[in-house]
């Protein structure tokens, strides 16, 4: 009989609440069980020392729980009963099965295996400790576990460096936990040094705690084509449409005179709402990334129609629903929200992966109306209810004005001071180049994924590149100075030499692992969020500052181009042809400060 590591001094620190993992985990110990195996299993811990100073935590907690109700065994808590050595003594099936009891009753072969393994006066005083400290526990339990609740708070439930992670991120009670980790995805994204393996160790916990929370079922959220309008295609044209082909010119032309009902045909050959989208993208999107939106919120569209209106079709859509559909893209509902990475169509997908900022709401109502009319105009809808309907939804309260999304000047020196410091790699060669490069070039992500180093070329005015931009609009961007410096380095790191002598086909963003392998939108995302999230943090920038910056995108970097260039007094015609904006409007509206300036400057001539 020794004591434990809870004979040391108390640490100091407490287990907040106690439930009923924490006396299920101490019984554990009390059986002799290995006490890293416990805290694995009933406190959600993996590592040794965090082991050791959970064990301490709980014993101290519940020890100062015997003390409170006076009960002067309160030492038992924590104690660890050594089973004494001797020879090994087999389990009471695999005895009664050895000497052939199988006919016998328990109480019998319990006899007679205590007659040929008597217990020693050691061993029965340790069994005796070990009931008592049993029988303790369960009442100590009683008197003090509490069910953890979906509106406790975390501080009282894990241990003090993840309770402040996961308050920082906004994760401050049980629930909140619960419902992130139930969207699916990479919910523990916002958690400094928390990775997979960890983020399922604190899944497992929550289990333990919460486990009668049972997760909402979400639908199996799959299209199925509704009926289009008209009916079956005539023979013609459903031949035509499955590819069935004659072995020359028909033998039996037969010239009919068109009515008024052959004129009347629909302009569409589709069966449904989900081939007349697809119509609808295949005859309106310029680009795939348009094409891949359309379809996002077309079909977001179709499955609203289908599960929260009883298999609705388009034509059927009223101008109330048109009203309830714009209020359920405000407000989506949990159900049809999911982070789990799975294909459309399959279990754990949904359509949603959080709720749509202002302008994404909006921008998906310009698209859906947009569809409507589409349609409208080729016959496939008799009506278009949108055309009824206030679609403005307004500026966005939230957003800031006059607020890019950029990184000020020193902002990007400490982001790049935290890049030049680390140990060189392909991933800090391809940091480095994107942030110099975009910052001083102004690229779309798209446009830089998108790019060769044969698109760039030495004109007798400088450096240009030729970039195939938004809505599949080919312009000439300049490469300034800084950009190209940028460049040549990247491209030594990659072993490809200079810009005039690397193979055109090259891509101008590279894998890591392959210079010669482009990379795709997700990895250029989740590359540039990781490494700007790590050098914010490890900045000396004011705490506001990096709450900002915080959520920083790769598209930030755009926008600083366009800030910078405005700073630096570049003319707004000049950024509007480097961004590719459509219009000066559009240039004026984002980077625009002058009337603003001129506002400020004449209200204080007369104010004051």
């Amino acid at each position: 009989m020794t004591p434990s590591p809870s004979s040391a001094a108390p640490s100091g620190r407490f287990v907040r609440r106690l439930g009923p993992h924490h006396f299920a985990y101490l019984r554990a110990c009390a059986e002799g069980l290995d006490l890293a195996d416990c805290a694995r299993r009933y406190l959600g811990i993996e590592h040794g020392h965090e082991a050791r100073t959970a064990h301490q935590e709980a014993v101290d907690a519940v020890r100062a729980v015997a003390r409170r109700q006076g009960d002067t065994a309160w030492r038992l808590v924590g104690l660890t009963i050594r089973a004494p050595q001797g020879t090994p003594r087999p389990s009471l099936d695999a005895f009664a099965q050895q000497h052939g009891l199988d006919g016998f009753s328990e109480s019998e072969v319990l006899k007679l295996y205590t007659e040929a393994f008597p217990l020693d006066r050691q061993a029965a005083r340790g069994q005796r400790l070990r009931e008592r400290q049993l029988t303790l526990l369960r009442r100590l339990e009683g008197l003090a576990a509490e069910t953890p609740q979906p509106t406790d708070l975390v501080a009282g439930w894990f241990d003090e460096a993840l309770a402040a992670k996961l308050v920082t991120a906004g994760l401050l009670t049980l629930g909140a936990l619960n419902a992130r980790i139930s969207a699916g995805g990479r919910w523990f994204a916002a958690l400094p040094a928390v990775g997979i393996a960890k983020a399922r160790r604190i899944e497992r916990h929550l289990t333990t705690l919460l486990p009668r929370e049972t997760q909402p079922t979400k639908p199996l959220f799959a299209l199925s084509a509704t009926p289009a309008l008209f009916g079956a295609p005539s023979p013609a044209r459903a031949s035509h449409a499955s590819g069935a082909q004659t072995d020359g010119a028909p033998s039996d032309l037969v010239v009919q005179e068109v009515t008024s009902a052959a004129l009347a045909r629909p302009l569409l050959n589709v069966n449904s709402d989900l081939e007349a989208v697809q119509s609808w993208i295949q005859a309106r999107a310029g680009s795939l990334a348009t094409a891949r939106v359309y379809q996002r919120d077309a079909h977001r569209l179709l499955l609203w129609l289908q599960y929260e209106c009883r298999g609705a079709t388009l034509a059927q859509m009223s101008v109330s629903d048109c009203g309830a559909f714009m209020a359920f893209l405000q407000h989506i509902p949990p159900r049809w929200i999911s982070r789990a990475r799975a294909a459309p169509g399959t279990p754990g997908w949904a359509p949603f992966r959080g709720q749509l900022s202002h302008g994404s709401c909006r921008q998906s109502i310009t698209i859906i109306a947009s569809l409507f009319a589409w349609l409208q105009s080729a016959q496939y809808l008799s009506a278009n209810p949108w055309v009824l309907v206030n679609q403005l939804t307004g500026d966005d309260p939230g957003k800031k004005m006059l607020d890019t999304k950029a990184f000020s000047e020193a902002a990007m020196l400490e982001v790049l001071r935290f890049v030049d410091v680390q140990a060189p790699s392909p991933s800090t060669a391809r940091i480095r180049f994107t942030l110099l490069f975009v910052e001083a070039v102004g690229l779309r992500s798209a446009e830089l994924l998108s790019a060769t180093l044969g698109d760039l070329r030495m004109e007798p005015e400088g450096w240009v590149m030729q970039v195939r931009g938004k809505g599949s609009k080919n312009r000439l961007a300049a490469v300034p100075g800084q950009a190209l410096a940028a460049l040549q380095e990247y491209l030594a790191v990659r072993g490809l030499g200079s810009v005039q002598e690397a193979p055109p086909e090259a891509p101008l963003l590279a894998s890591s692992l392959d210079p010669m392998e482009p990379v795709g939108y997700q990895a250029l995302y989740e590359h540039v969020k990781g490494w700007l999230a790590k050098a914010v943090r490890a900045s000396n920038l004011p705490a506001n500052e990096r709450d900002r910056l915080a959520g920083a995108t790769t598209h930030w970097l755009r926008h600083t181009f366009g800030t910078r260039a405005i700073a630096r007094q570049v003319p707004l015609d000049v950024i509007q042809a480097q961004m590719g904006h459509a219009s000066i409007q559009t240039t004026t509206a984002i980077y625009g400060r002058a009337p603003i300036q001129r506002r400020v400057d004449e209200l204080g001539k007369a104010f004051g």
